[in-house]
C-alpha cells in the first residue's frame, strides 16, 4: 500500500516562502537567476512524508519536475548540490532585503565626481557594468554608495552567457577608494572588496579571486571607464 502523503504544516510552508522569496534555489545555483518564480515546495529527499523544513526547498515548475525525475539518461541533482544553491540564495536575499529603502525621490549631489555608469574595459566573450549612485545617508567619517550592475561571461556560447548581478551598499571614508559592505555574507565568499578611483571617469575593481557568488566564471574586477 502507498504511504499517505503527509501536508506540510501552514507554519512550515510559510517558512520555506518567505525564506525564498519565491525564487527557485536552481534557477539561482545554476544561472544567478533571482526572479520571482510560480512553483512548488519540494522534497529533497523525495520523500513526501518528511515535512522536515531543512528538507525543503522551493523550486520553479520546470526544476521541480526535473529534481523529481529519475531519467537513466544523465546525472540528476543531488540532494547536496541543492542544498548548497538554497543556502547560497538565502544568503544573497539576506544580503539584497537587509539594504536601506529610500521612499520618495531620491536626491543625490549634483556634482559628485565619482558617480555613474562604467564599463568594463577590455573586449573578448566577457563584459561588466557598474552604476554608482551617491546616497543621501549623513555620515560624519565617510560618504555612502550604493553599487549595482551585471557581469557576462560567455557572450558567444551557443546556450548564451553566464550573468552575475551586484547589488552592495559601499563605504567611502578615504578619497578614491569604496568598501564594499557584504551585508550577510560569510566566511570564504567570493565578491568585490575594494573600488579604487585612479584617475577622473577612471576606477579599477578588485575581487578577491574570480569564481564565487556571481557565479561560474562570472567576475567584475578589471579597469573601468565611466560612459
Amino acid at each position: 500500500m502507498p504511504m499517505t502523503r503527509k501536508p506540510i504544516s501552514k507554519q512550515v510552508e510559510t517558512n520555506v516562502l518567505l525564506t525564498s522569496r519565491r525564487r527557485c534555489c536552481i534557477c539561482f545555483g545554476l544561472n544567478r537567476d533571482t526572479s520571482l518564480k510560480n512553483g512548488q515546495i519540494a522534497h529533497l529527499d523525495h520523500d513526501n512524508s518528511n515535512n522536515a523544513e531543512s528538507n525543503l526547498a522551493f523550486l520553479c515548475f520546470d526544476h521541480h519536475n526535473e529534481y523529481d525525475s529519475r531519467s537513466s539518461q544523465k546525472k540528476g541533482l543531488t540532494v547536496s548540490e541543492v542544498k548548497v544553491f538554497r543556502q547560497e540564495l538565502v544568503t544573497a536575499l539576506g544580503s539584497a532585503f537587509s539594504q536601506p529603502v529610500h521612499f520618495g525621490e531620491l536626491t543625490t549631489p549634483s556634482a559628485d565626481p565619482y558617480a555613474g555608469k562604467y564599463v568594463r574595459l577590455g573586449s573578448g566573450s566577457d563584459s561588466a557594468e557598474l552604476l554608482l549612485t551617491p546616497l543621501p545617508d549623513t555620515y560624519e567619517d565617510r560618504v555612502r554608495y550604493y553599487v549595482s550592475g551585471l557581469s557576462l561571461w560567455g557572450t558567444e556560447r551557443p546556450y548564451g552567457p553566464n550573468l552575475g548581478i551586484v547589488e552592495e551598499l559601499a563605504d567611502m571614508y578615504d578619497p578614491g577608494v569604496l568598501e564594499l559592505r557584504h551585508n550577510g555574507s560569510f566566511d570564504g565568499e567570493v565578491r568585490i572588496t575594494t573600488i579604487r578611483f585612479t584617475e577622473p571617469g577612471h576606477l579599477t575593481v578588485e575581487q578577491n579571486f574570480h569564481y564565487g557568488v556571481y557565479g561560474n566564471n562570472v567576475r567584475f574586477d578589471g579597469a573601468y571607464r565611466r560612459s
